[in-house]
């Protein structure tokens, strides 16, 4: 039995001095790349609830004196969005 190129490569976990022709070498880093890529798309931002808050309030302080109710219902909202993660 003969022993091809491929046979004789190193294993994928390994880097090894690449050659003129390496396929699965190559395509195993690649596909890991794209493992990573799509591992670290895929995470949400993370959110910062204290900011969102304040945005909220400062939003109610324009509608209280036009619409004290509508204010008093998004001061409401910031408190309850704080505390999500609180609990």
């Amino acid at each position: 039995m003969t022993t091809t190129s491929i046979d004789r490569m190193a294993p994928l976990g390994r880097l090894a001095a690449p050659t003129a022709f390496a396929p699965r070498t190559w395509l195993g880093v690649a596909f890991q790349r794209l493992k990573w890529h799509a591992a670290a798309t895929a995470r949400p931002a993370p959110r910062d609830r204290a900011r969102e808050a304040a945005s909220v309030r400062a939003l109610a302080n324009t509608y209280m004196k036009t619409d004290p109710g509508f204010a008093a219902d998004l001061y409401a909202a910031a408190d309850r969005h704080e505390q999500i993660d609180a609990d």
